[in-house]
This record gives C-alpha cells, structure tokens and sequence, in this order.
C-alpha cells in the first residue's frame, strides 16, 4: 500500500471511529458521504476514487478554490414557486429601469438617422436598404409603433426596450443546463447590466441581435433535446424566425450564424469521429448510417428555412413592394462592411472593449472567467454545453476585438455569453451549505497531517483550505463588483447618459439641442411658415432633420445658398455667417451639437 493510500486508510478508519461516537453530529454521514463507508467494497489499491482527487481532500480544495466544494452539500432546490416570483420580479425591474424616463436623452446622430428612415416608410412607403444603417426590421417596426402611439423620441425607442426585456426570460429556456438559481443569476446580471440597459434605450438594432442569437441557442438546445417528440416544432419555429429577425436587423448576424455554425460543425466531426472509432465500422458505414439518422428530419428543416426566407425578405422588400434577391442583400453586405473593416473608418485597438468591460461590467467579466475555468474543469451531462458557452463568449471576445469597427454598443454582443456563464456558476456557487462543523475540521488536520506524515509530530500541516472564507471571499468580491456595476448603470443611464467623458457614450448629441428647440418653438411664426436654412460641409447636422421634421419650409445644404433670405439659419460657427447677413437684421444664439461640433443660430431679431 502506498504512502497516499495509507493516508487515505487512516481517515478512513478516524470516519468511522467518529460516525460510531456521534452519529448525528458528525458531517460524514452514511447518508450524505460521497463515499458510503460501510457499504462500499472499495479497495484502495484498485479503486478509481483517487484521494488526492477526492472532493473532500487538501489538494483537490486547494488546486480547485473556484468550485469551493470543501464539506458542502447542496442546497434544496428553490420552489417553483419562489422560482417564478423571483423571475417575474426580475423582469418586471428591467423593464421598469428601461422604460424610465426613456425619452430624456437627446437623439444620438444615428438615432436620428434611424428614426427619418422609419418616418419615410411611415409616411411614403418607400424603402432601400442601406447597410450603412444596417437593416430594414428596426425601422419596419418602429413605423407601426409610430402609427399606433405617435411619434417623438420616447416611442421610437419601444422596439429596442421590448427586446431589451424580452432577453431576461429567454434565460428559463436554460433551466436545464444551469438550474434554477443559474437562471436566476444570469437574469439579474443581464437585467442590470449597464451596457444592456444602455443599448436596450437606444434606438439602435443590437439589442435586438442580442435577444435573437439568444433565442437561437436556447431554441436549438431545447429542440434537440425533444428531437423525437412534437415538442420540438414551437423550438424550430422561434429558431427559424430568430435568425430572419436577426439578418433583417444588423449584419453582425452573419458573423453570430458563421460563429455557432463553426463550432455545430466541429462537434459535429468530433462526434463522428468518436462513434466511427468506438463503432469499428468504416468510414462508408459511419457516414451512410448517420446520414440515414438526419433523413427523417429533413423535410421539417427544409420548410424551417423556407420560412427564414420568407420573413427576410418579406422586409428587405418593404412586404414585397420592391424587387430584391438573398444574393444581392448578402453581398451588399460583406461588401460594405469588409470595406469598412479594410480602411479602417472607426478603428481602434484590440484591447478596446477590455476597459469598457472592466469599467461597466466587472461582476459579468469577473465570473463569467471564473465560470469558464470551473465548468470546463467539471465533468457533467452538461459539459457540451458550457464547452460551446465558453466558445462562444471567448470567440465573441477575439472577434469583435479584432474586427476594425470599434464602437461601444458592440459590447453587448460579448456581455451576453459572459453574463450567462457568470450567472451559471453563482447560481451553483450559491446552491452549496458549507458546514464547518468542529469534527469536519478534525478530519481536515487529520488528511493534511497525513499528507505531510506529521501525525502527532506538533508540525503544521503545509496548508488548509477554509471554504467558508473561500465563500466569504467570492461573496465579498461579489457584494462589491455588484455595487460598482449597479452604480455605473444607475450613473450612465440616468445621470451621465450624455457625458462625452463616459466611455459608454460615443457622438453623442448635446443636451444644447433640448434648448435649442425651446428658443426656435418660441418664435412668432409656426412650423409651417418658419423658413428655415441648415448648412454643414458633410451633412454631419443630425439630429437636427429629426428634431425638425414638422417644419415644413427647412432646407438643407452643404455651403450657403445664393438666396439667404431665411428666418433662421444654422450653421457651422466656422461660417461666419455674418459676412453674408446683417448683424443688424440677425441676432446669434450659440450651441453645440455633439463634442467639437459648434453650431450657431442666426434669426431674424423680429421672430422674438
């Protein structure tokens, strides 16, 4: 017997000289041991329970501190009734913290470009896609929204906040593989993510790519998983109409579609490969036996993509009023954005989105790392899984880091994985009771003693692992990360949503422009006889068109018309506009339209 075994003998025998002494108190019951010691046959010399490895050892402890497994038991599972309370409390604050005072920041300049495209289909009916503005499904149903509740800024951020909200409940579809209290988690960390409720507050296409690769996964999973039942129609369908959504919204769909469709098709070799070996059949054999398997699945999946077409298209084409084909909108695409990507037009450096994340989403980052180290370590039924969750989150990390498009709603791509495997690995963190009773503290001194072959010698084992300060430890870090998130999403959203020196906030719109429109709405003259004159050199005056859609008699240019004769005029504060006017006719009001762009209002002085 070696060494380590007759350490391992020794505890042994100490277990059962206190399970005979006080059975009730002791922590190694018959009933809770991993190892049940009185019934169990185990021979030290063959058994595959390896003491160094056990989860009740020094060393397995020590070199694990992230499972923290030291004498816990798990806890009872949460009630569903608890569990569905909590979760609808959960939602019903995000979407409270989305909707508040949602139409108090200015429009950012793309905002207001979004909303005057929504307006045009609105109003005319008329749409071509751009991909400079990504695609049609935002500004399709924003115009609906627009019908049906007006418009202004407030409105035209509802399809970004039902998006937003409808993520958080996404997350049950993935009781299975992360619990209960892993939902739960991951709902609270993405309800209150900063960058997640930002983005989910701006009328922009991510959030909802984040709600729709979201409901990809979790539809695939849940389909597979009822692969021979019906229940796995309603997961084709939202997996169908989820990835056409997506492709209609932005085109970083094709790279989440690339992404998981790399990884389906390695584990998909993986798995054949590991069956042809096990199998002993040929290669032939192997292929025409698995092929055989997907043949009762393809009419389904067939009619799955049929109806991806038919709802891409059905907005690509403004409902079939206007002639396109698949082709010429993917290649439009990948060719204005690998374009994009070539020159350059918003680079940045790799590490660009590193301080963003620990900035904003330090509790996400933190333990979606420590989530990855854990589950890859652990060997379970839902291995795959968290194999693919740390694919994805890592792969989303590489990607958007090195693709030359830096801007910050970006992020939220990457805080999506993280924040489930974070959520994931505090939701079994937590599930744990440690129980540091006096005798399971004997037993530790006993192992450790035995390590070090010191029993009864007065030295010091080499070291002890205490998991209630392991425990004290992650949740004081966790108390923490958690109050600096929440302050940040608080303070950005709320507080500083228009502070240029935020790194959330990128071109932002100035909070001069509120002002701006007070002093032009106080004019004696209505929307519709006010003439009005726009000048900037690149046409870079946005939000302005938007804000003033109701004039009527507004007029955009890129240098000063020949005619000046206009009530009002703005203009770059370059200009000079008074070499072309009156001072004595016009009075100036100055303002600032985003970070370096200065902007003067020249009016007529009888207008007040």
């Amino acid at each position: 017997m070696s060494y380590r075994e007759a350490a391992g003998w020794k505890v042994w025998k100490t277990m059962q000289q206190n399970q005979n002494d006080n059975i009730e108190n002791s922590p190694v019951t018959i009933e809770n041991s991993p190892v049940d010691v009185v019934n169990s046959s185990i021979d030290f010399e063959s058994s595959p329970v390896d003491i160094k490895n056990s989860p009740g050892s020094i060393e397995s402890s020590a070199f694990n501190i992230v499972n923290s497994s030291v004498n816990s038991e798990n806890k009872p599972e949460i009630s569903e009734k608890n569990y569905k309370i909590l979760g609808l409390l959960i939602i019903l604050f995000a979407l409270l913290i989305r909707l508040y005072n949602l139409g108090e920041r200015v429009f950012h300049h793309d905002e207001s470009v979004h909303a005057s495209f929504t307006l045009k289909i609105l109003n005319t009916g008329q749409y071509t896609y751009d991909p400079s503005y990504h695609g049609p499904f935002l500004f399709h149903s924003t115009a609906i929204v627009f019908h049906y509740l007006g418009i202004n800024d407030t409105t035209a951020r509802l399809i970004p906040v039902f998006f937003g909200v409808a993520t958080i409940p996404l997350l049950f579809l993935l009781e299975k593989e992360i619990g209960k209290r892993g939902v739960l988690w991951s709902a609270f960390l993405l309800a209150f993510s900063p960058s997640m409720v930002y983005y989910s507050r701006f009328f922009r296409n991510d959030s909802i790519i984040v709600f729709c690769t979201l409901a990809t996964v979790a539809g695939g999973i849940r389909y597979l998983e009822n692969l021979h039942s019906i229940k796995r129609y309603p997961y084709l369908l939202l997996v169908a109409s989820s990835l056409a959504i997506a492709v209609s919204s932005k085109e970083n769909a094709y790279l989440v579609i690339l992404m998981f469709g790399a990884f389906g098709g390695l584990y998909l070799l993986y798995r054949l490969y590991s069956e042809w070996k096990t199998e002993n059949l040929s290669l032939k054999k192997t292929l025409l036996l698995k092929s055989s398997a997907f043949l009762p699945f393809l009419p389904e999946l067939v009619l799955s993509a049929a109806l991806f077409f038919l709802i891409a298209m059905m907005f690509y084409t403004s409902y079939f009023r206007y002639y396109t084909t698949p082709f010429e909108v993917v290649e439009k695409a990948f060719s204005h954005w690998m374009e994009m990507h070539r020159i350059q037009r918003l680079g940045g450096p790799f590490y660009y989105y590193v301080p963003i994340l620990l900035l904003y989403e330090i509790p996400i980052l933190f333990f979606g790392i420590v989530g990855i180290i854990h589950f890859l370590r652990k060997k379970n039924k839902n291995t795959a899984f968290f194999l693919f969750l740390s694919y994805w989150a890592v792969a989303s990390l590489l990607l958007y880091s090195y693709l030359q498009e830096k801007v910050p709603w970006l992020v939220v791509h990457i805080v999506l994985p993280f924040g489930i495997l974070a959520g994931a690995y505090l939701g079994e963190f937590f599930s744990r009771v440690p129980d540091n009773r006096q005798t399971d503290n004997k037993q530790t001194e006993q192992v450790s003693e035995a390590e070090n072959g010191s029993s009864g010698s007065g030295k010091k084992p080499a070291f002890k692992v205490d998991s209630s300060r392991v425990r004290t430890l992650i949740a004081g870090i966790l108390a923490l990360t958690l109050m600096i998130s929440l302050f940040q999403c608080v303070s950005v959203n709320f507080y500083k949503s228009m502070d240029p020196n935020e790194r959330m906030v990128y071109t932002q719109s100035s909070p001069d422009i509120r002002e701006l429109m007070k002093k032009i709405e106080g004019f004696n003259k209505n929307p519709d006889t006010l003439t009005l004159c726009v000048l900037d050199p690149n046409d870079l005056y946005w939000p302005l068109p938007w804000y003033l859609r109701d004039y009527k008699l507004a007029s955009y240019f890129r240098k000063p018309p020949s005619n000046l004769k206009y009530d009002a005029i703005i203009a770059p504060v370059e200009y000079k506009m008074y070499r072309e006017i009156s001072e004595n006719e016009y009075a100036s009001y100055n303002f600032t339209l985003r970070p370096g762009r200065d902007f003067i209002l020249y009016y007529k002085k009888g207008l007040e």
